[in-house]
Parts: C-alpha cells; sequence; structure tokens
C-alpha cells in the first residue's frame, strides 16, 4: 500500500500528468502518493502500530484533497483551456501557471507535516538504517541513469524525454518542432549534475534533522525541510532553477505558438478530457 511513488515533471506538465494518473485510479490508492513523504512511504516498512495509526490520517488526508484541491485543480485546467483558445502564449502567461503549481504542491505540505512530524517521530533505529541504505541505493539509480552519462548523452535523453511528454498532449511534432526541442535540452547544460547536489543537500539535512528527532526544535527544523525546501538549495541550483522555468516558459509557448490546428485540437480535447475525468470522481465536491 505505501510503496508507490511519483515523479513530477517539469512544472507545467507535470501536474497535468499527475492529474492525468490520478484520474484513472481508485480513491484509496489515488492520492498515497502526494499526501505521504516519499522518504517514509516508499523506502520505511511501518509496522502494525504505525499503520494503525497512520490510516484514519491518510483517510482525513484523501478527503481534505478531494474536497479542496481536485477543485482548484479542475479550475487551473480550465484556465489553460481558456489560454489554449488564444492565438499566441508569452512566457509570462506560463510562468503564472507555473505559479499556480508551486502553490498548490506547498498547499499539500502543509497539509501532510503533521502526519510526516508524527511518523517520523515513531521511527526506530531500525527503520532509520532501513530509510537511509534506501535512499543512498535511489541516489546511485538516479546518478546511474541521469548524471553519470556523457553529458551529450544526458542532453539527448532530456530532449527524448519531452518530445514524449509534448507528444502526449498535442499529438506528433513537426521537424521544427523537434528542433525548437533539442534547442532547450542543449542549453541546460549540466543541470542534472546541479540537480543532483541540490537533492543531495537537502537529504543531508533530512539525515541530521531525522538524527537529532528528540530534540526540541525537531518539529520546526522537519517542518521547514518540508513546506520551505527553498530554504536548502545550493547556491548553484538557486541560480538555476529560475533561469530553467524561464527556459521552460519560452520552449512551451514558443512549442503553442508553432502548433498547427490539429495539434491544438489535440491539446484542447486533452485537457476537456481530463476535466471531464475529474469531475466524474465520486469524491468530486457535488
Amino acid at each position: 500500500m505505501y510503496g508507490r511513488t511519483v515523479c513530477l515533471r517539469p512544472l507545467l506538465f507535470g501536474l497535468i500528468l499527475l492529474l492525468a494518473a490520478c484520474s484513472r485510479l481508485d480513491l484509496a490508492y489515488r492520492n498515497l502518493d502526494v499526501v505521504i513523504p516519499w522518504w517514509i512511504g516508499t523506502f520505511v516498512t511501518l509496522d502494525d502500530n504505525q499503520e494503525r495509526w497512520l490510516e484514519p490520517r491518510l483517510r482525513k488526508h484523501l478527503d481534505w484533497h478531494c474536497r479542496t484541491q481536485l477543485p482548484e485543480y479542475v479550475a487551473w485546467l480550465e484556465q489553460l483551456s481558456q489560454l489554449s483558445q488564444r492565438p499566441s502564449l508569452t512566457q509570462t502567461d506560463l510562468q503564472g501557471q507555473f505559479s499556480q503549481v508551486r502553490d498548490a504542491i506547498l498547499g499539500i505540505a502543509v497539509e501532510i507535516t503533521p502526519t510526516a512530524l508524527g511518523l517520523a517521530e515513531s521511527l526506530s533505529p531500525s527503520q532509520m538504517g532501513e530509510l537511509y541504505v534506501a535512499m543512498d541505493e535511489r541516489n546511485a539509480e538516479l546518478h546511474e541513469e541521469h548524471v553519470a552519462p556523457p553529458l551529450k548523452e544526458q542532453i539527448a535523453a532530456r530532449a527524448e524525454r519531452m518530445r514524449g511528454h509534448v507528444e502526449d498532449w498535442m499529438g506528433p511534432l513537426r521537424p521544427s518542432q523537434q528542433a525548437r526541442i533539442d534547442a532547450w535540452a542543449k542549453a541546460q547544460g549540466d543541470y542534472n549534475r546541479v540537480w543532483e547536489e541540490n537533492r543531495q543537500n537537502w537529504q543531508k539535512e533530512l539525515r541530521n534533522t531525522l538524527y537529532a528527532r528528540h530534540n526540541t526544535d525537531f518539529p520546526s527544523r522537519f517542518t521547514a525541510l518540508l513546506q520551505q525546501p527553498e530554504s536548502f538549495w545550493t547556491p548553484a541550483y538557486r541560480k538555476a532553477y529560475p533561469a530553467a522555468e524561464e527556459a521552460m516558459a519560452r520552449l512551451l509557448a514558443d512549442l503553442f505558438n508553432s502548433a498547427d490546428e490539429r495539434q491544438r485540437s489535440v491539446l484542447r480535447q486533452r485537457i476537456g478530457d481530463l476535466v471531464a475525468d475529474l469531475k466524474g470522481l465520486e469524491c468530486y465536491p457535488g
């Protein structure tokens, strides 16, 4: 029950893809990935007492998510639908959408913080060891996939992933659009390494915080990790992140502005289908 994870994509496509996955799953499993911190739900085997403690809290989080967040997602998608009717979009148009995604993620972090804190305080020494081993193994996997290959291969894989995301929403791309994605991927350069170093920096602070989880300042330190992760960014990532977001917004604006009517029709239909799926969920308000 607690072993599933979600990989968030670049911001705009990320929440859409997350919602798409959510809309095809039943209520009991649909939101576990976003209401339990990934490092507990994925990497630690909970004992019977912990599972009994967690179950009612999960139900509360799921109910909150359905009642309050799904309508927000629908409203956001309907905004995207309106944007898709325009003849053209600007970088600023899309960066405004990114901001809404960040707000949604922060809202989830705030909601689940008390439960995550309670679980963290209950971890036994053996569970702590299990957590650290699993984190190290996952880091090694990510390094092997995203950082170890030569930079040229990283760029090619980045472009391929983005082409797949875009084609899911716009259908087949023309050569000029594929070339635009290739240029974006190349311009990101060594971003994978910067991302990895930032991830490890956050995890280092997490380990230090969990090690001192019986100290009086543990709740405030742990809360900051979940709700203010940018406080733990490395200087390199703090510089790279806004530049990467701006580049993403320019890319998506360019792809939309170059889209023909067939591609725009596919995009509008895809958004409409997802809105209908979300509104059709049994838990959706009303």
